[in-house]
């Protein structure tokens, strides 16, 4: 590793651990999917009733599938785990380990919260205006392939938010916040109806910032994506928004925008990429997240830098939700877009490693043994 950028994550680390108790204070509210998430192996080679080995790639998996055009195929999924699972709730859950006052509101279960979300009450204000999807995360060590069943998603309308909150009651909580977060933009079809309406009653001159995740657009129309991107710019004058995208999003994002300069995966690729976005768009800020690098143009600021790579994941389904969290928690944390650049890829690669959100010394332990070469992978 390079020694200027050992130092960078040196002083990552000393500026959150000398910060984040300032997250104490900082309220924020997240939304506005649910999902009960199930984790799944598929199975390669079975050697008896508990022993198998995985299909370890994408790739392999897609071989396995194409392999049986014209004839037929069987293939075992191994269900690990049931879990919290959502953009929403796991974005929470990353804001709160850090520190965060954290509100999620959600599709958590209607009249009554799920067993599955209860846990969540210890450490979350929970508001549910319905039912969850369901998803069955098919886990690789280069990706994931997520199965949903989202038809209770069409329940997170903004009849239904009127109805639990009380007409005025949800604009009055949102305005109140440091940040809100409205993730799950794709699967959650009647969010235009709902930002319409932020939009036209958030009071002009406060301190709330949004941030949005997509959730991977591409199976949204066109049209759909540009009309999102002119809510973004229309809020942003009343709100300052930041973009969260991964790499792919930001190659999609981009050619919709006809940008000619596409995403390169490097830090400073994302860097420029995310200025360029960032400047197209009229927003706040764009923050772009790739396997093994970030960058972010947010105010006034840009950033790009390598992440710590994890070859061989315990867990990815929310792995993005924690980069997102933690850099969320960095920018109210107080640090500069590069520092809180460094402190999304630590939560982030704390959880995929640990299949946990990290507490803050979690997330400072990770800094430092990645500049020590220390880490267990």
């Amino acid at each position: 590793m390079e020694t200027i950028i050992k130092n960078e994550i040196s002083v990552a680390a000393e500026n959150f651990n000398s910060s984040y108790k300032n997250l104490e204070r900082k309220n924020v509210i997240v939304g506005f999917d649910g999902f009960i998430d199930v984790i799944i192996h598929p199975v390669a080679t079975r050697k008896d009733k508990n022993l198998f080995e995985r299909i370890e790639t994408i790739t392999a998996f897609s071989d396995r599938i194409a392999s049986a055009a014209g004839k037929s195929a069987n293939i075992e999924f191994v269900p690990l785990q049931e879990k919290i699972g959502g953009n929403g709730p796991l974005m929470a859950m990353a804001m709160y380990h850090s520190g965060c006052m954290v509100t999620n509101i959600g599709l958590l279960g209607y009249p009554d919260i799920l067993p599955v979300f209860r846990p969540m009450e210890e450490k979350c204000r929970l508001i549910s205006v319905g039912n969850p999807g369901h998803t069955d995360a098919i886990e690789f060590y280069d990706g994931k392939i997520m199965l949903g069943k989202l038809e209770p998603l069409k329940d997170m309308c903004l009849k239904n938010l009127n109805h639990v909150f009380g007409e005025g009651k949800f604009i009055k909580l949102l305005s109140g916040a440091d940040l809100v977060a409205c993730t799950n933009w794709t699967m959650l079809t009647e969010m235009e109806e709902i930002l319409e309406y932020i939009i036209s009653s958030l009071p002009s001159g406060g301190n709330v910032k949004f941030f949005f995740d997509l959730a991977d657009p591409e199976k949204r129309t066109d049209q759909d994506k540009i009309k999102l991107l002119q809510q973004l710019a229309a809020l942003n004058k009343k709100a300052g928004c930041i973009l969260g995208l991964n790499f792919r999003e930001a190659e999609q994002i981009s050619e919709l925008l006809d940008i000619k300069t596409l995403p390169v995966n490097s830090p400073s690729g994302l860097q420029l990429s995310a200025l360029l976005l960032k400047e197209k768009l009229g927003i706040y800020g764009v923050v772009i997240h790739a396997l093994d690098c970030a960058g972010a143009s947010v105010g006034n600021e840009v950033a790009g830098i390598p992440g710590p790579y994890c070859a061989q994941p315990k867990l990815t389904t929310g792995g993005g939700d924690h980069f997102n969290g933690g850099f969320c928690s960095g920018l109210l944390a107080g640090l500069n877009v590069k520092d809180a650049l460094y402190v999304a890829v630590a939560t982030s690669g704390w959880y995929v490693r640990n299949k946990r959100s990290p507490q803050p010394e979690n997330i400072t332990d990770l800094l430092l043994n990645w500049m020590n070469n220390s880490l267990a992978d």
